[in-house]
C-alpha cells in the first residue's frame, strides 16, 4: 500500500478554495496541469511509500502515541505559491508552527528521513514538464484568505495511482489530545 499521513481541511475551507482555484483554470497555461481534485486536498505530514500491509497495526500504534502528545490547533488556507515550475500550491496561516511540530513528531515516530525541509501547503495542480504560467497563477492566489478552521485530527492514507488523478482513502484516523481554542494568529508574525 502506498501510504501517507495528513492533515485533512474541513468541507467549508475546501469549498472556499475550490472557488478561488476554479479562477485560475481560466489562466494561460491552465489546461496543459495536472490539478488535484478537491476532494482530495490534504496537508501532507509524512509520506511514507509502499508499505506492506501487516506493517499498518505498527504505524497506527505509533501514530495514537502521536496524536496523544499534540492538541488541536487553528489554521486557516491562503496565498499562494511554486516549488519550481512543477507544483502549484495553497499556503497555510495560523499555528504553522505546532503544524510543523505535529509533522516533525509524525517523522520521527516513523523513522521517516526526507531531504526536504516540511513546507505547509496543498498542491493545487503540477506540471510534469515544468510551467513558468505556474508564477501567474500563484500572484493570482495571492489574495485569497480562507476561513479558519480547526486541525483536530491526523490521519493515515492510501494513495491509488494509475490512470487519472490520485485517489486517497482513509486508512485510519485519530483524534489530537484536545481542540485548541483561541484566536488565530500567523506565527510567521510576531505579537503586538
Amino acid at each position: 500500500m502506498r501510504l501517507f499521513v495528513a492533515v485533512n481541511p474541513p468541507a467549508r475551507a475546501v469549498q472556499e478554495l475550490a472557488a478561488a482555484a476554479s479562477r485560475l483554470r481560466d489562466l494561460p497555461g491552465a489546461d496543459r496541469l495536472r490539478w488535484s481534485e478537491s476532494a482530495g486536498w490534504h496537508l501532507t505530514l509524512a509520506f511514507l511509500g509502499d508499505v506492506p500491509a501487516d506493517e499498518v497495526p505498527e504505524i497506527s500504534r505509533k501514530l495514537a502515541g502521536v496524536a496523544a502528545e499534540h492538541a488541536g490547533f487553528r489554521l486557516r488556507l491562503g496565498g499562494g505559491g511554486t516549488f519550481g515550475d512543477r507544483v502549484l500550491w495553497c499556503g497555510v496561516a495560523g499555528a504553522t508552527a505546532a503544524l510543523r511540530r505535529l509533522a516533525e513528531d509524525v517523522r520521527d515516530a516513523l523513522d521517516v528521513t526526507d531531504d526536504h525541509r516540511f513546507h505547509p501547503h496543498l498542491t493545487l495542480a503540477r506540471s510534469r514538464f515544468g510551467d513558468r504560467g505556474m508564477r501567474a497563477m500563484a500572484d493570482a492566489m495571492a489574495g485569497f484568505r480562507g476561513v479558519e478552521w480547526e486541525a483536530g485530527e491526523i490521519r493515515l492514507m492510501r494513495s491509488e495511482t494509475g490512470f487519472g488523478p490520485a485517489r486517497y482513502s482513509v486508512v485510519d484516523g485519530w483524534r489530537l489530545r484536545a481542540q485548541g481554542r483561541g484566536e488565530l494568529r500567523d506565527e510567521r508574525t510576531p505579537r503586538p
